[in-house]
């Protein structure tokens, strides 16, 4: 696990220095940038590893919290699947109370309950976000690889994971547009696991431009 994150970082270092560079400057040095909170559910060794090579690779600062408490969630009726809705609704006292946030701060929570929205019309979600609350919530659930009921390739697991997160901070901290390069970390649809997979740790973003087309309620969604 540390060798595919230790990969990772110097992928992200190398590809991202100077699309996230500029942006740097402007970061506030006495808050974080971006807050990983681990739901209860959600290893919390990994959720810091991750963030320190997130922090390292994209040069702002991304910190892991504790894992949180107990939400009270309940799943969607019908379904076997939590309303990202709500994870983002009940979460958000607790986590806009952490330390050294600012208003800029992003949150993602992390997750391994397998997610949609409340309306339950999608297969599932790998991602969900919310710009007027600054928060995603990103779900773990659908991208591990399973064999003989034992979880299998858990670096290809990583990597999808690591990726889904580089394309919410890439939304909702640096403005990045998305793309319809299949190969481009910002590729949308996404429609399931073998687009994901598609995917690389690069991105051309347009220079010192903001995403002008970031939805209040952006999804990421498998139909």
């Amino acid at each position: 696990m540390k060798t595919i994150l230790t990969f990772i970082c110097l992928v992200l270092a190398l590809t991202f220095s100077s699309a996230s560079g500029a942006l740097v400057e402007e970061s506030h040095l006495d808050s974080i940038d971006v807050y990983l909170v681990p739901l209860n559910d959600f290893p919390e060794q990994l959720s810091s590893d991750i963030a320190t090579t997130l922090s390292k690779g994209l040069g702002i600062r991304v910190k892991s919290s504790l894992r949180l408490g107990e939400l009270g969630l309940s799943p969607i009726a019908g379904i076997n699947q939590y309303a990202a809705e709500d994870i983002l609704a009940i979460s958000q006292n607790v986590i806009k109370s952490l330390p050294e946030t600012s208003a800029k701060t992003y949150f993602v929570i992390l997750t391994t309950k397998d997610i949609n929205n409340r309306s339950g019309n999608f297969r599932y979600q790998f991602s969900f976000h919310d710009t007027s609350l600054n928060t995603s919530v990103i779900s773990l659930a659908r991208m591990i690889e399973v064999s003989d009921d034992k979880t299998v390739n858990e670096a290809l697991t990583l990597s999808r994971f690591i990726k889904m997160l580089l394309r919410a901070i890439g939304e909702m901290h640096f403005g990045w547009k998305r793309s319809i390069d299949p190969t481009d970390i910002m590729y949308s649809p996404i429609m399931g696991l073998p687009d994901l997979d598609k995917l690389q740790f690069n991105h051309k973003p347009e220079p010192g431009k903001k995403s002008s087309d970031q939805q209040s309620n952006a999804k990421e969604s498998a139909l």
